[in-house]
């Protein structure tokens, strides 16, 4: 969960930035926010399916939020540096679900150091 919140977050910035833009209706609002809750799920759904194929990883909320919060960032890089054009969103979002899909299998552990 805290994997989506990081991205979700990453997600939502454009959108906040074109709303405070643009004069629209309230409804318009709720639907683009809609959408972009459903849409980000969609590149989540690798990270679920990593876990059905019993990944093990394991990672605390704050690390799971960075590598959401890291994610979002890498895919709007591809577009912003133009690696990708906005009509290869498929691929964008195909890059995305690996990168989820590989985020289930990282396990961070803290380790205590012994004094001796």
């Amino acid at each position: 969960m805290y994997l989506y919140l990081g991205y979700l977050l990453v997600q939502f910035y454009p959108l906040i930035v074109k709303l405070f833009e643009t004069n629209i209706s309230a409804s318009s609002i709720l639907f683009s926010v809609i959408v972009v809750f459903i849409w980000s799920l969609i590149p989540f759904i690798g990270f679920g399916l990593a876990k059905l194929l019993n990944a093990n990883g394991k990672a605390s909320k704050h690390f799971l939020f960075i590598f959401g919060f890291g994610i979002g960032l890498i895919e709007n890089g591809l577009y912003f540096f133009d690696l990708l054009a906005k009509n290869q969103s498929y691929i964008g979002t195909f890059i995305i679900f690996c990168l989820f899909f590989i985020t289930a299998f990282i396990t961070l552990n803290k380790t205590e150091l012994s004094t001796h």
